[in-house]
């Protein structure tokens, strides 16, 4: 990975942070983005001093927010020429129903919204790149989701894990659509499920029974967060999936996604709706 860009979102903690810290080792310059400045310094000098790896910069930004999302991509495309690898890994999950500052729902925003906005915004830089991927990280909780539009602004019977479900088949259906709307490019888009990692995604700001449900589904694989981060990595690294595009993955192997995110005309709409909710 040396002589490569890598951008990263949610790379202050977690599979994020380990990503990040891998491709590091392996030479890559990393650009870590998250909303804590104070833990993205502190992920900072963890991968200095774990790697000896100098190349690293970081970014603030709020994935729930367009305007946070469209300043972040300004100072990227200002301080960088290309980018190799991006990898849409920030996410979330919340509790109650509440709408983002552009009237979406938080964990459709938070998890869908932002890989659409920012991939589309730096796919520019992807360009200038000899060849570039596009990582982004879904999950498993896709075969149980089902997209409706409305509750994408509107409060319809919401769940924690129906909205979380709903937005990783989105991660899935971008992935396709885009990897379509890219061939013929030098630039690949998979999606891939880390693994239930017990990570801190489903507990911050949680209590109660959400809190409950969330901790006992993420700790039912048991994986590390340096076991979550393999797919992440081989994906953005490894030569064996060179020319690859528009699959999801699993364990470092493609596998075969939910009836749904197979549906064209799904993956179709959803990038109309997400344009008119999020103009690009």
């Amino acid at each position: 990975m040396t002589g490569k860009t890598v951008l990263i979102t949610g790379s202050s903690s977690g599979i994020g942070l380990q990503t990040a810290k891998v491709l590091a080792q392996q030479g890559a310059e990393i650009i870590l983005v998250a909303r804590n400045e104070d833990k993205l310094k502190e992920a900072v000098a963890t991968i200095k001093a774990a790697t000896g790896n100098e190349k690293l910069k970081y970014y603030t930004a709020d994935f729930s927010s367009q305007k946070s999302i469209r300043e972040l991509a300004v100072k990227v495309k200002k301080d960088y020429t290309k980018l190799d690898v991006l990898i849409n890994n920030a996410g979330g999950v919340f509790p109650d129903f509440k709408l983002s500052e552009d009237g979406l729902e938080m964990t459709i925003a938070t998890n869908h919204f932002a890989y659409f906005l920012l991939t589309n915004l730096v796919l520019d830089l992807l360009k200038k790149a000899d060849s570039a991927r596009i990582v982004n990280v879904a999950s498993g909780s896709h075969y149980q989701g089902k997209i409706d539009f409305e509750s994408f602004t509107k409060k319809k019977g919401y769940f924690i894990m129906k909205a979380y479900a709903q937005s990783k088949l989105a991660n899935v259906l971008f992935t396709k659509e885009l990897a379509d709307r890219l061939k013929g490019t030098r630039i690949t888009v998979n999606c891939l499920h880390p693994g239930f990692v017990h990570t801190e995604i489903g507990t911050k700001g949680v209590t109660g029974l959400a809190k409950f449900i969330w901790s006992f589904f993420s700790r039912l694989g048991g994986l590390s967060v340096a076991d979550g981060a393999k797919t992440s990595v081989y994906l953005a690294s490894s030569s064996a999936v060179n020319g690859v595009t528009g699959k999801y993955f699993d364990k470092c192997k493609p596998k075969e996604e939910s009836k749904l995110a197979k549906d064209t005309n799904l993956q179709k709409e959803l990038w109309k709706v997400s344009e008119q909710l999020c103009p690009i």
